[in-house]
């Protein structure tokens, strides 16, 4: 992943945490994470996170975010272990079966650290933290399911980011962003 920071993640299930945010377990961090990522992107051009989201049956999901949380008690996996290490040791997850279903929660080992995130981020964070506050599980899955860009995108692929963006002159500006990267990529290597 592209910038992709696991401190980040960590730190901000720290923040929706300080900020009293119910029923707030995997699920609900996967949409929490999209709803601030489409937001932010939406706003300021970029994602907060860099993770990919794939469109699965309960909704949109942050694809190694998913893989690192669903690694962390796994003995065997080499591949994310400084990943799940690292957010071990930011945040603890307790996993309690309730009826036959998992049920994760999470318990800080730090103090949120708002270094690592811009103005415009914990804006973005407030902003979401207001409006799904409340929301259960099921609810924000609902709510995601009928987002245009879930619609759009077969089951287990990844959504677009462009198509998570719906003002045109912002599309634009982001495609243009993306080509000039490319550009770059390619002088570069």
């Amino acid at each position: 992943m592209n910038n992709y920071n696991i401190e980040k993640v960590a730190n901000a299930i720290i923040y929706f945490l300080d900020n009293k945010i119910e029923h707030f377990g995997k699920t609900k961090l996967m949409k929490i994470m999209f709803f601030s990522d489409k937001l932010h992107l939406q706003k300021y051009g970029r994602t907060i996170f860099n993770d990919e989201y794939y469109k699965y049956q309960r909704g949109p999901v942050a694809h190694l975010t998913l893989n690192i949380l669903n690694s962390i008690n796994e003995i065997e996996n080499d591949d994310l272990k400084a990943y799940s290490d690292s957010l071990s040791s930011i945040v603890k997850l307790d996993i309690v079966n309730d009826n036959g279903e998992k049920i994760t929660s999470f318990i800080p080992q730090q103090n949120f650290n708002n270094t690592l995130f811009s103005k415009s981020e914990i804006s973005v964070f407030d902003t979401i933290s207001e409006q799904y506050k409340a929301y259960t599980k099921e609810d924000i899955s609902k709510a995601s399911h009928k987002l245009t860009e879930y619609i759009n995108t077969k089951l287990n692929n990844i959504i677009p980011e462009l198509d998570m963006v719906e003002d045109t002159k912002m599309k634009e500006y982001i495609e243009y962003c993306y080509q000039e990267n490319s550009s770059f990529d390619k002088f570069v290597s």
